[in-house]
């Protein structure tokens, strides 16, 4: 009888115990899930992207970077900094109301001048039907399409400063003025030295108009100008992603997105037969102690 009561017991605890590692399993989403909101600071704190996924940046190909010294427009290409300097990534995650995207840029130089410098930030998207076809879903620009860039923008010296975010709707005919400056349900933050952009879509409230599971098209360009000494000697790239789109290829070669859902607990059919087994393993333990006792 003793025997068969630790019999019990051990099923009941095994069967238990094996539910976690059953039931967690996940499959993965193109976009993190995050219940963590990042800071939009300009400043990719330790942990704060850690829900999201990454992708990398890859240089732009006409550029070719430019020199740390002289005067850039006047070099020739072999003596200008290779594209292989230049690095980054992005990173994309997303709650029930927000999608997040960090974009980090190096060009493998020192920052220079605080007093002179510039960074832009297009965030380029297609999410209307036909989505995925490779063209704009509007023909004109009569149409009032709502999908195509966000823009960002940051200058000092020696032009006027310049510290602006724009929507430019995108036709089949090409962009589509006037710009729609400080657009709804778009935030970012830049800081500026290795170049970092973070920014916050409203899905409810912004021209991206998707929610969590839908997925959509989008590219990503970025580039700086670094200046040193003087505006004439300058460091300067910029990068893409996906590493096929360079020009004006777009919206051809955009990568697809897709958003996460929140994650929830469904017992699956192998965890509820596990936990039935486990139950009925402790009951029966249970059960034959409880007669044993009677018999003594």
């Amino acid at each position: 009888m003793r025997r068969a009561s630790y019999a019990l017991l051990c099923v009941g605890l095994l069967a238990l115990l094996a539910i976690p590692a059953t039931a967690l399993s996940q499959d993965s989403t193109d976009s993190g899930w995050t219940d963590s909101p990042p800071i939009l600071d300009g400043t990719i704190g330790a942990g704060e992207w850690s829900d999201a996924t990454r992708v990398d940046l890859h240089p732009l190909k006409e550029l070719k970077g430019a020199p740390l010294g002289g005067d850039g427009n006047s070099l020739p290409l072999g003596e200008q900094v290779s594209p292989q300097q230049v690095s980054g990534w992005a990173r994309f995650m997303n709650d029930s109301r927000y999608l997040y995207l960090a974009v980090s840029l190096d060009i493998g130089a020192p920052a220079g001048d605080p007093d002179w410098w510039s960074d832009w930030l297009y965030f380029l998207f297609e999410d209307e039907p036909p989505m995925g076809d490779g063209s704009w879903a509007a023909n004109l620009c009569t149409q009032n399409p709502d999908e195509g860039a966000y823009v960002s923008g940051s200058m000092r010296g020696p032009l006027p400063d310049y510290d602006d975010d724009y929507f430019a709707p995108f036709s089949e005919a090409g962009p589509c003025p006037p710009w729609q400056y400080d657009p709804p349900g778009y935030r970012r933050a830049l800081r500026w030295g290795s170049t970092n952009f973070e920014v916050r879509f409203d899905l409810r409230n912004s021209a991206l108009d998707v929610a969590p599971g839908d997925c959509f098209n989008a590219g990503i360009h970025i580039q700086t100008s670094e200046y040193y000494f003087t505006e004439e000697w300058n460091g300067y790239g910029g990068a893409v992603w996906p590493e096929n789109w360079q020009e004006e290829d777009m919206p051809d070669v955009f990568q697809q997105v897709c958003l996460a859902e929140e994650e929830e607990f469904v017992p699956e059919p192998a965890s509820v037969a596990l936990l039935g087994t486990g139950l009925a393993g402790l009951g029966g333990y249970a059960t034959l102690r409880w007669r044993s006792r009677r018999k003594e």
